[in-house]
């Protein structure tokens, strides 16, 4: 089983460590050397931080069902682990199930993560099966996206996938978690086939990593090890690679801080040394600024703040129905997303929660932020409940300025006008008969009050400039990018960038290699994130400017919310850009193939060859 160690402990376990860590290949030795009088302990892999993306990380790197072929002569990757939480260690998920079931008052907590299929995949099926067993995951199978000044309207179903699913290019969630159960039961399961795939699930960061917290506890290749702060990062430069000897070991100091039984604390301090360094501490990651001149950041502030928190949802006025809601208003997006909620579905007194995520201007935020709880809900509702409008005039007294007074220019330039808002308006019925499970707009549920605090915080555009990667070094998760969360892709992105460099590692130590002693591994990791975590980044920035024009007055904002609903006034450039994004919204609707190419893409499902 996985242990917390004392500094001093591990000490005591360098030489048999390190010698089960060398024990693979003369290549590998070659870097696991390490002096004992300077180095407390040697490992393979150090992953700093041990949140969603770095335990995730080392709970695929522990995952032995990669390749049997090649590791037929034995049972475990002969991989050594530690991974470093500046926090205490999380408590199990079963402390946390029993609390809330213990505790009628408890509430889902606000800060959670919308998940793809793909990035719920990684979790592994004993997870996500102990997940939904103690009923923490918001599974929604559809998905319905509006603006406040168009008729328009996308609709998102599980059925968007089905095709993805049976073709294997998308994995089949229902199918994972059975798999855990009795063959019998996954037999009489699997002949459902009226089941619904996921289009993701909302998951709170606390269950989410004590479960995976839980499941690295059982494996004796990884070191836990909590309340640890490093205090310094020697890295290898760049000029040590490519040499025929490889580079040397990244080491890293580290404080600990230990609690008596008796209650009294005091600080350890060790040397620990890695063939390599993941850094996945988080958008303010301290072994990113240490090592500031290997990762040059390129920064880009939305001047938005993002408004978060939990409410309880007006059950007389329909609830969430797996539905995750978004509209967009002039500054910015407000979802609401499903949540997890009482395990007695039969109590039909039981509240329905939901979680709230509301982007707009630093301003109406932290006005947000100032209202009390009934006057939040009030303005919530306002402006969440409300169905599709009519495009505005793109030739408004305003915008027809400067136009040449010649009547008939004026007459045909009307007429075109209100020929393009009544053809959006037919696109929009007219997808309205394709399926039983899209032909209805469905307003959102009321909120009734807030239900824990209110939070907010500013949202910023990051990604590394040169690489994610520097000689024994890697970038994972929000210490390599960060994007507005209008799409849910942050922590997907993450999840992305931990896969891939899993799955290099496990490749190069089934291969007898150093894990990074050569740029070979790296390098690839390198290539292939930076264009996924560019592309993913740019798309997200795009859409965010795209609904930035808005064919209302986009000055008027929350805090007047006569005039934001009204229609107003806009230029003519941001009328014609929010009919145009109006119109594509619809036709991306209400063509089947570019729909679910849409969905497929934001589930993760691999590209069809």
């Amino acid at each position: 089983m996985a242990r917390t160690l004392t500094f001093a402990a591990a000490r005591g376990l360098a030489r048999s460590r390190l010698n089960c860590a060398c024990s693979l290949t003369h290549i590998r030795s070659l870097t696991s050397a390490t002096n004992e009088n300077n180095i407390n302990q040697h490992y393979d892999v150090i992953i700093a931080g041990g949140g969603a993306v770095g335990s995730v990380l080392a709970r695929l790197l522990l995952n032995d069902n990669v390749d049997k072929s090649l590791l037929s002569h034995r049972r475990l990757r002969p991989l050594k682990i530690a991974l470093l939480e500046q926090r205490s260690s999380p408590p199990s998920l079963e402390n946390i199930a029993n609390t809330s079931s213990k505790n009628d008052k408890q509430t889902p907590n606000a800060r959670a993560y919308a998940l793809s299929p793909t990035s719920l995949s990684y979790l592994g099926p004993s997870v996500l099966q102990r997940l939904q067993q103690t009923n923490r995951l918001g599974i929604y199978d559809s998905m319905q996206i509006w603006e406040h000044d168009g008729p328009a309207q996308l609709h998102f179903a599980g059925e968007d996938l089905n095709e993805a699913v049976k073709s294997g290019r998308l994995v089949d969630l229902h199918g994972l978690i059975e798999r855990n159960n009795d063959t019998e039961q996954h037999q009489k399961q699997q002949q459902q086939s009226n089941r619904r795939p996921w289009l993701g699930s909302v998951v709170e960061d606390a269950p989410l990593v004590s479960a995976v917290w839980d499941e690295l506890r059982n494996d004796e290749r990884i070191d836990l090890i909590d309340n640890v702060q490093i205090t310094s990062i020697s890295a290898p430069s760049q000029n040590t690679m490519g040499n025929v000897e490889p580079p040397p070991p990244v080491e890293i100091s580290c404080t600990r801080s230990i609690t008596n039984e008796g209650g009294s604390k005091h600080d350890e301090e060790c040397t620990l040394s890695a063939d390599l360094l993941v850094a996945a501490d988080g958008a303010n990651s301290f072994v990113r600024r240490t090592l500031g001149h290997s990762f040059p950041m390129i920064t880009h502030s939305y001047d938005r703040k993002a408004v978060t928190c939990t409410v309880e949802l007006d059950v007389r006025k329909g609830d969430m129905a797996k539905t995750a809601f978004q509209r967009f208003l002039p500054h910015g997006p407000i979802a609401l997303l499903p949540v997890w909620n009482s395990l007695n579905n039969d109590d039909n007194d039981a509240p329905i929660y939901a979680n709230v995520v509301w982007s707009t201007t630093p301003s109406e935020a932290n006005h947000l932020l100032s209202l009390s709880g009934t006057e939040f809900i009030t303005t919530l509702n306002h402006h969440l409940c409300q169905g599709p409008n009519v495009n505005p005039p793109l030739l408004s007294n305003n915008n027809n300025r400067g136009m040449p007074h010649i009547p008939i220019i004026g007459t045909i330039a009307k007429e075109m006008d209100s020929l393009l808002r009544t053809a959006n308006t037919a696109l929009t019925m007219g997808t309205w008969t394709e399926s039983p499970s899209r032909n209805y707009f469905r307003m959102p549920p009321a909120s009734a009050r807030v239900v824990g605090p209110i939070m907010g915080f500013d949202l910023k555009l990051s990604h590394v400039q040169q690489g994610y990667t520097a000689p024994r070094v890697a970038l994972v998760g929000d210490a390599a990018h960060t994007v507005h969360p209008m799409a849910g892709q942050g922590l997907n992105l993450g999840m992305g960038d931990v896969y891939s460099l899993s799955e290099l590692i496990k490749e190069a130590v089934d291969s007898g290699m150093d894990v990074a002693g050569t740029g070979l591994f790296l390098d690839r990791y390198n290539q292939e994130r930076m264009v996924k975590g560019l592309g993913t980044v740019g798309g997200v920035h795009g859409l965010h400017e795209l609904f930035r024009c808005s064919g209302s007055n986009s000055s008027s904002g929350i805090m007047n919310a006569n005039a934001l609903n009204s229609g107003g006034n806009a230029s003519g450039v941001e009328s014609i850009v929010g009919l145009g994004r109006s119109l594509g919204m619809n036709v991306v609707n209400g063509l089947g193939p570019l729909r679910r190419a849409f969905a497929e893409a934001a589930a993760g499902a691999a590209f069809s060859r």
